[in-house]
């Protein structure tokens, strides 16, 4: 069962093949744009606009990261008094 379920993609592969060349070869130009289109996102991806520019950059002063000052103090948390009622066994008040 499963060398005939091989064949089978075989075979239709092989049809697209042949239909992909056929197509290709009557109209070529069919096949242009799209390539250029997919070429020039891939070109895109690959070199994104924003690393074209990388020899014109300066790098940042030394001194002026966020960690350079030593480490940062611990937030100390404080409980807030709440406005609600104390009671915690009632039902809520929209029933």
């Amino acid at each position: 069962m499963r060398n005939r379920n091989n064949t089978i993609a075989y075979i239709i592969f092989g049809l697209i093949a042949i239909g992909v060349l056929a197509s290709l070869l009557t109209n070529p130009t069919a096949f242009l744009v799209p390539l250029l289109v997919f070429g020039a996102i891939f070109l895109l991806y690959r070199f994104p606009p924003n690393t074209w520019n990388r020899q014109n950059r300066t790098p940042p002063p030394r001194g002026s990261s966020r960690f350079a000052k030593g480490k940062r103090k611990n937030a100390t948390f404080r409980v807030i008094p709440g406005s609600k009622d104390k009671q915690q066994d009632d039902p809520p008040k929209y029933h």
